[in-house]
C-alpha cells in the first residue's frame, strides 16, 4: 500500500491485507465469516446465497460490499467501518432473513431480485420488467404471447440483440435455453442451447407456443 492508501486504511495496512484485516476483526468480534480469498482486495467469501465481495474505494475510506450469484445481484452497500463489514458478512453467511438483514445493516441495499431469489422464483419479476420495458418494445408482442402460456411463463426470459432467450432453470445460467427470433412475418426461428444438437426449427406463429412446450418437455 502507498502512503495515501495507508492513510485511508491504516487497519488494513497494519494487517498486511484486506483479507487478513477482515479475519482479525472477525476474530475480535466473535464473527464467523468463513474462508476469505484471495488475500488482497477485492476479497471473496462463498455463501449459500451467492458470493460476497469486499473491495476498497480509492477516493475515500469505504469498504464496498456486494453479493452476487451468476446473473443476479442480491445486495450492495458500503461503510467505512470494517467491524460492520465483517458482522454483515457473517450475518449474510449465517442466513439472516432478508428483512432482518436490511433492518440491522441499513448501509446495505437489497436488489429488487433478492426476495424472488430467496423464494427460488425470479422469473415473474423478470417477465414484468421485460414486458414493461420500452427498450424491448420490438419484442413485446412475442414476449406477451409467450407469457400468456402457463408453462412458458415459468421459464426465465432475457433479450439479447433482439433474440428472446428462455432459460429452463432460472437460477442456473448454464441450463438449457430456447432462443426465439423473428425471421419473417409470422415465422420464428427456434434454437436450443444446451440441449439436443440440431434441434433448430423455423415455425409459424400459430405453432410457436406448442413447439416450445414440446421442447420444454424434452430432457
Amino acid at each position: 500500500m502507498d502512503a495515501e492508501w495507508k492513510a485511508l486504511y491504516p487497519d488494513v495496512a497494519a494487517a498486511g491485507s484486506l483479507g487478513r484485516a477482515m479475519a482479525e476483526t472477525a476474530g475480535r468480534r466473535g464473527c464467523d465469516v468463513g474462508p476469505i480469498g484471495p488475500v488482497s482486495a477485492p476479497v471473496r467469501v462463498e455463501t449459500d446465497r451467492g458470493v460476497v465481495s469486499v473491495g476498497l474505494a480509492a477516493e475515500e475510506r469505504l469498504f464496498l460490499i456486494g453479493v452476487h450469484t451468476p446473473g443476479f445481484t442480491w445486495v450492495t452497500g458500503s461503510t467505512d467501518d470494517l467491524g460492520l463489514v465483517v458482522e454483515a458478512v457473517a450475518a449474510w453467511r449465517d442466513g439472516l432473513p432478508l428483512d432482518d438483514f436490511e433492518a440491522k445493516y441499513p448501509f446495505m441495499e437489497l436488489d429488487e431480485f433478492a426476495r424472488p431469489l430467496a423464494a427460488g422464483d425470479p422469473a415473474p419479476l423478470q417477465w414484468s420488467r421485460l414486458l414493461s420495458s420500452d427498450f424491448h418494445a420490438d419484442q413485446r408482442t412475442l414476449l406477451t404471447r409467450l407469457h400468456e402460456d402457463e408453462r412458458l411463463r415459468l421459464l426465465f426470459p432475457t433479450v439479447t440483440h433482439g433474440v428472446v432467450r428462455l432459460r429452463v432453470d432460472p437460477l442456473d445460467g448454464g441450463s438449457r435455453q430456447f432462443l426465439v427470433r423473428e425471421v419473417a412475418p409470422d415465422r420464428y426461428q427456434v434454437d436450443t442451447v444446451g440441449g439436443i444438437k440440431g434441434a433448430g426449427a423455423t415455425v409459424p406463429t400459430a405453432d410457436l407456443v406448442a413447439h416450445l412446450r414440446n421442447l420444454q418437455g424434452e430432457r
